[in-house]
């Protein structure tokens, strides 16, 4: 059953609450949407409510078992202003999670577009999308959310929660990473001095170049492009690994780029 506008209004209203009061969720807001179609429609409506510049986007893998049934492989979210930290030299990033919710640290290939990117005659080609792009960038995505069984509910709720993102490190370029065999492209992850997950640009279907391209054409579907000085997180490659406040994260790419994390809890915002 589609979801009301009233219904709408309550699930983003309440995300949003809890994010600035930096208060935990026990249980989904609402009514869980049933399509992508009315998880996006959340997803608007919290764009709107939060009011802060959008500066790129998230894009994350359905579960395989998932995908047919929502018609799609993959979903996407908002980056919002502020919890962004460039690292261009690599360094140490101070990243903020929803203490008590969900939260944890991705290894994430990061595109940078240097000018907006437009539909050519046949659509949004990967070859249109590189030529877009300044460079591709090791990076994290810090997902977090005030709801802790996010994930665990799936994707449509994780829809209705700026696609679970709280923050994203856009760390040294990749050099060369065009030309490069998507096995090549490796990541590692360490929490707290201990390696928990490694992986590369492989576990994307299609590589970082595939999740733009499924990225530029929701947001066409949507009224939105992709923009110069845009960001997107194309997907984590290494998992998804559980940080607490006070943890301290590495992440190393291609044996060649790395970036520190350390993990701080979020505190209430002004309204």
């Amino acid at each position: 059953m589609r979801l009301t506008d009233p219904q709408v209004d309550t699930i983003a209203a309440s995300f949003q609450a809890a994010r600035r009061e930096a208060r935990v969720l026990h249980s989904f807001p609402g009514h869980l949407p049933e399509t992508l179609s009315d998880g996006y429609r959340v997803q608007e409506r919290t764009i709107a409510l939060d009011g802060r510049p959008i500066v790129g986007w998230k894009v994350a893998m359905i579960r395989p078992d998932l995908r047919a049934a929502l018609g799609s492989d993959r979903i996407c979210g908002p980056i919002f202003s502020g919890p962004v930290h460039h690292l261009p030299l690599g360094g140490t990033a101070t990243v903020s999670i929803h203490a008590g919710g969900f939260a944890a640290i991705e290894a994430e290939f990061v595109a940078v577009f240097a000018r907006d990117l437009a539909p050519d005659v046949d659509g949004f080609t990967t070859e249109a999308i590189a030529d877009a792009l300044s460079g591709l960038h090791a990076g994290a995505e810090i997902a977090s959310s005030p709801l802790p069984t996010l994930n665990d509910i799936g994707p449509l709720a994780v829809l209705c929660d700026q696609g679970n993102n709280s923050g994203a490190v856009v760390g040294p370029s990749l050099a060369n990473w065009h030309a490069a065999a998507l096995g090549d492209l490796t990541s590692k992850v360490f929490i707290d001095g201990v390696a928990v997950g490694e992986g590369s640009a492989a576990a994307l279907p299609g590589g970082p170049l595939g999740a733009l391209k499924f990225l530029a054409e929701n947001l066409a579907g949507r009224g939105r492009r992709l923009k110069a000085g845009d960001i997107v997180l194309t997907g984590m490659t290494t998992g998804a690994h559980n940080v607490v406040p006070g943890s301290k994260g590495r992440i190393c790419f291609s044996d060649v780029a790395e970036c520190d994390l350390a993990v701080v809890a979020f505190g209430p915002t002004a309204a």
